[in-house]
């Protein structure tokens, strides 16, 4: 009877690749800093870029499920507004894996692997989750919703720049950057003013 896999850490195995990505992370290092041993590791990927796409389909999951978490949790307000809480929520994975949200932001971008492609379409998946929100959004507030895949890849790069502090920098709280980047997404029309009634 074949013996069950060991979980492997997907978390972890995303803030190994993170300061180095695919190239410069060795399978050692890999292995050490998951505390299992070589074969054991690739007992869960045929190969080492097999275990990168792993570990980068598994951020990009933890974000879509942030992503999907500001949605519930902003359903009826505007474009605006709920492009301030997907911000907040992006910023939010940010602050709490920053291992995870570096190897998103950088260390995952790569052209010369066999699983670049499917790496790329896995990272793609947050901008377009931005865009088909954004789309939706801004058609509910009345306004063009053709601009939206260029905001939310505009709101996706301030938001990865913003998510990782630089040493001895002041910052203002995540809500407020997350309003800050949401400027990017108009405003809904005013309503026009009731005039007085004509005599």
């Amino acid at each position: 009877m074949a013996h069950p896999r060991a979980h492997l850490d997907l978390a972890a195995l995303a803030d190994a690749f993170a300061p180095d990505g695919l190239h410069g992370s060795s399978a050692n290092a890999l292995a050490a800093a998951l505390g299992v041993a070589k074969p054991t590791l690739y007992a869960h990927g045929t190969s080492k870029e097999a275990l990168f796409l792993r570990a980068v389909e598994a951020e990009v999951e933890r974000v879509v499920g942030a992503l999907h978490a500001a949605e519930r949790a902003s359903v009826g307000r505007s474009a605006r507004d709920r492009a301030a809480l997907a911000a907040l929520g992006l910023l939010d994975h940010a602050a709490a894996r920053p291992a995870g949200a570096r190897l998103l932001a950088r260390t995952a971008h790569h052209a010369t692997s066999g699983v670049a492609p499917d790496v790329a379409a896995a990272l793609q998946r947050v901008p377009d989750r931005i865009a088909a929100g954004l789309r939706r959004d801004l058609a509910a507030d009345g306004l063009d919703p053709t601009p939206a895949a260029f905001i939310a890849r505009a709101l996706h790069g301030a938001v990865q720049a913003l998510g990782e502090p630089r040493p001895g920098e002041r910052r203002s709280a995540r809500v407020a950057l997350a309003g800050l980047v949401a400027v990017l997404v108009p405003a809904p029309p005013r309503p026009e003013p009731v005039g007085w009634p004509a005599a």
